[in-house]
C-alpha cells in the first residue's frame, strides 16, 4: 500500500477516532523498507508523492483536532518512527495508583534486535512494577502498625514513561522512567542506545572511544567543582564518603541528547544527597557513531 493510501485511510477514518489512532500508528510503523538501499531507491522515485502527503499531513495537523490527537502519540514520524507506545494504561487499588505508559521498537529491519529489547524492556518493566508495588504494601501496613488507618493512608503513586532523547535512521536512544511518590518521592531511570544499522545496544567505548573513562571521569569531576562555585547548595558526597572517584566501566548509564552529545548519568543517592536528584554530566566530545 503506498503512502499516499496510507494517509488516505488516516483521513477517511477522522470520524473515529479509535480507528483513526490504529490507522495513524499502522500506516507509520508498517511501511519502511527493511534495506537501505531499496529506501534509497525508492525516496528518488518518490518525491512527487511524498511532497503530496507531507501537504496532506500539515493540513489535517492544522484543521482536524482528532488527527493532530493522533499525531501527537506518535514520537517521531516517517522512517524515523521507530519507538512507540505499545501499551498504556491505569491501575488502581486502595495501596497503590499506577499509571504506565510502555515503549517498544518496531521497524528497525533486524526482528531479532526487536524481540531482545522489547522482551527485555517488558521484563525490566515487569520488575520495577512488582517491586513498586510490593513496597506500596509495606507502606501500607507500616502506616496501620503505628495506629493509622485506611483514611490516612494516601495509595503510592507509581509512573512508568519513556522519552527518545536522540534519534537518526540508524541510532536511536531513548529513557524509560520510574516514580514512586508516597511519603516520599522516588525516581528511576533506565537508559537504551541502539545501534539500528548493525543490531546492538551501545556502550561508552562504542561511543567515546578507548580513552572513553578517561575522558568521562575528568569531565565530571571538573563539572561537579564548577557546580559546587556556582551554587553553595548543591552538595557531592566525597570520595571517602562514597561519592564520585570515576566510573567502573563501559557499561555506566547514559544516553545521547539532541545534539548527539553523551550525558553520563548517575542516579539519586548515587555520587549527592538524596534532594539533588539524579545528576547529569553532558560529555562535550563528538561521539564515534
Amino acid at each position: 500500500m503506498s503512502i499516499l493510501k496510507k494517509c488516505k485511510k488516516v483521513y477517511d477514518s477522522i470520524e473515529t477516532p479509535k480507528e483513526l489512532e490504529y490507522a495513524v500508528n499502522h500506516a507509520i510503523h508498517q511501511s519502511k523498507p527493511k534495506q537501505k538501499q531499496k529506501r534509497t531507491i525508492w525516496l528518488k522515485g518518490a518525491t512527487a508523492t511524498l511532497a503530496m502527503t507531507f501537504s496532506l499531513f500539515v493540513i489535517l495537523l492544522n484543521t482536524n483536532a482528532s488527527f493532530a490527537k493522533a499525531m501527537e502519540e506518535v514520537p517521531v514520524l516517517g522512517n524515523l518512527a521507530e519507538v512507540f507506545t505499545i501499551r498504556e494504561y491505569e491501575e488502581e487499588n486502595e495501596t497503590d495508583l499506577i499509571k504506565a505508559k510502555i515503549p517498544a521498537i518496531k521497524n528497525t529491519g533486524n526482528e531479532e534486535l526487536e524481540d531482545r529489547i522489547n522482551y527485555e524492556i517488558s521484563a525490566k518493566i515487569n520488575e520495577v512494577l512488582e517491586e513498586a508495588k510490593q513496597r506500596a504494601e509495606e507502606y501500607k501496613e507500616a502506616v496501620l502498625a503505628t495506629g493509622g488507618t485506611m483514611e490516612d493512608y494516601i495509595p503510592t503513586e507509581i509512573n512508568i514513561d519513556y522519552e527518545i532523547t536522540y534519534q537518526s535512521e540508524d541510532l536511536i536512544s531513548f529513557v524509560i522512567t520510574k516514580s514512586e511518590s508516597s511519603a516520599s518521592a522516588y525516581q528511576e531511570q533506565y537508559f537504551y542506545n541502539i545501534d539500528i544499522e548493525n543490531g546492538k545496544e551501545l556502550n561508552l567505548r562504542d561511543v567515546l572511544g578507548e580513552n572513553y573513562k578517561q575522558i568521562i571521569d575528568s569531565e565530571v569531576k571538573k563539572q561537579i567543582e564548577e557546580r559546587i562555585q556556582a551554587d553553595e547548595n548543591n552538595s557531592y558526597f566525597t570520595e571517602e564518603e562514597g561519592g564520585f572517584s570515576g566510573i567502573e566501566n563501559e557499561y555506566h548509564d547514559f544516553y545521547l541528547d539532541e545534539n548527539k552529545k553523551v550525558t553520563v548519568v548517575f542516579q539519586k543517592y548515587e555520587i549527592a544527597p538524596g534532594y539533588m536528584g539524579i545528576q547529569k554530566f553532558t560529555i562535550p566530545n563528538d561521539v564515534l557513531v
